[in-house]
């Protein structure tokens, strides 16, 4: 790139690629920075060097409810890296209760709810009411002001139903959607997820996976924005953000590198941020920079055969909370992925106990499984998967447009309304660029 960038925007995480593909789109010369030699931040994917399989660094779900997701998919041609059922279906498994179904059938909204709801044999017509009503509950929630007594989603799953069928389904989408255990997850950020799926035609309501890797969902975005006088540079470390007058200034790198740009948005991690801007101008969310992380653990069993009813699966009652179906690799071994979210108890465990956990999950829940070959099982933790989703956290999520002229924010921590996911992470890329028109 020639000349002084109209933007920097640091990091290539999904909130950085939003923005400088945004701003690109309407003719900005964007530089992007990158410490990593990749784009994705921590969803991303890599080449076994022993196999020349692709690994993800864990099991990422997305939604076709993921509007701002998609957006940026379509913006740079990777749609097609994602495969996503035609609408939400979910079969799930329950310790003691044994298999029930959640489908929605192609109809008109909200018939396709009401026809989920129907037929699913775990709810009884009591908890079927009540299930009707979880929409225009979830949204009186998002329009009141709950700061001064926020409330975990075990406290207004309490409030809303008192329903043990209602709140035995959805505890594990909570626990799935905030990575936090419902006894500590913020409700009012359940809140939005449900008004987002429950509001989502059936043809926008079917969940999806990566066809390959994560990796591919950026794939090609650095030859967007340089086909746009563009650039990305990667294995570059900025270290501060030059401030002069409360105008953003440019950018100090490792190495000694200074940059000039008088606009700067910062796609950094929550952590990071605490030391490239001093705690003044972050002013009353300054204290998101010490908010701790939630891990995710997350397993791939290869069998000889396939194991699951269905491509999603939850289960209830086990430490495996979730498993999906990962297709057949170039061997012909069938994988499945599983998830277990807020894994502070598994964290520091041996990595075989885990995966042998899982497998013993997988076998009570599906029969066919004590039949199949386990060939082999991998096991990915992540420690810094999300930052901590609990009600006291949400003040402390800082805006887009800062104090400083010229410095904007981007990533799943900010004041999205959504959980610290990647849909949240682009919804505020897309925000700081809509804010720079």
């Amino acid at each position: 790139m020639t000349g002084r960038p109209d933007v920097i925007v640091v990091g290539a995480g999904f909130a950085g690629v939003a923005a400088s593909t945004a701003l690109a789109e309407r003719g900005a010369k964007v530089l992007i920075l990158e410490t990593r030699q990749r784009p994705g931040g921590r969803a991303y994917s890599w080449i076994d060097p022993k196999t020349g399989e692709v690994r993800d660094n864990g099991q990422h779900v997305l939604a076709s409810f993921y509007i701002e997701t998609m957006r940026l998919l379509k913006r740079i041609g990777t749609e097609s890296a994602i495969e996503a059922d035609p609408t939400f279906r979910m079969h799930l498994w329950e310790r003691g209760r044994g298999d029930f179904d959640f489908a929605c059938p192609r109809l008109p909204a909200p018939l396709h709810w009401l026809a989920a709801l129907h037929s699913c044999k775990r709810l009884s017509v009591a908890s079927r009411a009540v299930a009707l009503s979880l929409r225009g509950r979830a949204r009186a929630l998002l329009s009141t002001d709950s700061e001064g007594q926020p409330l975990t989603v075990e406290e207004w799953l309490r409030r809303v139903s008192g329903n043990a069928d209602i709140a035995a389904v959805l505890r594990p989408v909570a626990l799935a959607s905030l990575n936090e255990d419902p006894s500590e997850g913020s409700a009012k950020l359940f809140a939005r997820v449900l008004d987002r799926l429950l509001g989502a035609s059936a043809e926008e309501s079917g969940l999806a996976l990566p066809r390959r890797g994560l990796g591919d969902l950026l794939h090609g975005f650095e030859n967007y924005v340089a086909t746009r006088g563009g650039e990305v540079r990667y294995r570059a470390t900025a270290l501060s953000v030059r401030i002069e007058d409360d105008r953003a200034a440019g950018l100090s790198l490792l190495g000694g590198e200074s940059l000039d740009a008088g606009t700067v948005i910062l796609a950094v991690p929550h952590e990071r941020v605490g030391w490239m801007l001093p705690a003044e101008h972050l002013g009353a969310h300054a204290g998101i920079a010490d908010v701790p992380w939630s891990p995710i653990v997350s397993t791939v069993h290869f069998y000889h055969r396939p194991i699951l009813p269905s491509r999603f699966v939850g289960l209830l009652g086990t430490p495996t909370q979730w498993a999906f179906d990962r297709g057949v690799d170039a061997e012909g071994r069938h994988a499945v992925g599983t998830v277990r979210s807020a894994a502070f108890a598994d964290i520091e465990r041996p990595l075989d106990a885990i995966a042998e956990e899982t497998a013993r999950d997988l076998a009570e829940a599906f029969p066919i499984a004590r039949e199949a070959k386990l060939i082999r099982a991998r096991v990915y933790k992540e420690r810094r998967a999300t930052m901590r989703a609990t009600p006291g956290v949400q003040r402390l999520r800082p805006p887009a447009e800062t104090a400083v002229h010229g410095l904007y924010l981007a990533g799943d921590w900010t004041d999205t309304g959504l959980p610290p996911t990647i849909e949240s992470a682009v919804l505020s890329g897309h925000r700081v660029a809509a804010l720079l028109r």
